[in-house]
């Protein structure tokens, strides 16, 4: 149980990473005013990401439950970040 809870948390932990950098060039695809199919597959992509984060945030926290585990410090600090991603993505696809 210990090795499935620490590959989703590996699995959440670059997965996050990974949509904040996807944020971060579509933001600059949209103010170098790039072509819109590179936007969209920029969008695409970052959107797939943050649903693999939270599929393994839930993922986590199911396994955590199971084991007996308490929520830390650092999973919410996990949630507290994904929550503000979701924030910039809605702030972004609505400009």
């Amino acid at each position: 149980m210990k090795a499935k809870y620490r590959t989703w948390y590996k699995i959440q932990v670059i997965s996050c990473i990974f949509y904040a950098v996807l944020m971060f060039s579509l933001y600059w695809m949209i103010y170098a005013d790039s072509s819109y199919t590179s936007i969209i597959i920029t969008a695409a992509i970052a959107t797939v990401s943050l649903i693999t984060t939270t599929t393994a945030g839930l993922m986590r926290a199911f396994i955590g439950h199971k084991m007996g585990l308490k929520s830390s410090k650092k999973d919410w600090l996990i949630v507290g970040i994904s929550l503000v991603l979701v924030i910039i993505y809605f702030a972004i696809k609505y400009l």
